[in-house]
């Protein structure tokens, strides 16, 4: 414990640099890289000793960083957007209404955000834009100078990508069950 407290002292403002790079809020990398330490001290405590302190630490930072910012996005856009946008009951498993049904929803959900985070940024815009902001394809239209059928042929291919996601994700339900 006594070199996981010297190698924090010796190394935190490298690691929080580290962090700040690719988060910039200066409170969530903070919080990151205590959460990082305190892991480093849960894992010491219980295999007794970590071989290479620096090397745990930053898979443990890559971890935490990844969770960020998967958090961060599935957070962007409103689910009952989403669940009104695709019919997720066709790809939920077979399974009774209760805790399971919900937790596959939420999983679906979850992906659905990520994914769209995936897409090209002139598809992501027509999308989010038409079915989160309610805006018409004449108003974007209006906005950008872009034809409405331009903006609405993105918008097919964002769900077109996102409808492969999503059934992709099934299949992975129904090779578990």
């Amino acid at each position: 414990m006594a070199s996981l407290e010297q190698f924090y002292r010796r190394e935190r403002r490298k690691i929080l640099s580290w962090i700040r790079y690719r988060i910039a809020d200066p409170e969530d990398a903070e919080d990151l890289l205590q959460e990082s330490f305190v892991s480093a001290l849960s894992e010491m405590n219980a295999a007794g000793e970590i071989e290479n302190i620096i090397a745990y630490i930053y898979a443990v930072l890559r971890n935490k960083v990844k969770d960020w910012y998967r958090k961060r996005k599935s957070g962007l856009y409103r689910h009952s957007a989403l669940g009104e946008e695709f019919s997720l009951d066709s790809y939920l498993p077979d399974t009774a209404p209760g805790p399971e049904k919900e937790f596959y929803r939420a999983l679906l959900l979850e992906e659905l955000s990520i994914a769209i985070g995936e897409l090209p940024a002139d598809q992501k815009f027509a999308f989010v834009q038409n079915s989160f902001e309610g805006k018409t394809f004449l108003e974007l239209s209006l906005e950008t100078g872009i034809a409405e059928g331009t903006l609405s042929a993105r918008k097919t291919y964002a769900k077109e990508f996102l409808i492969r996601r999503l059934k992709d994700m099934k299949s992975l339900f129904l090779e578990n069950f």
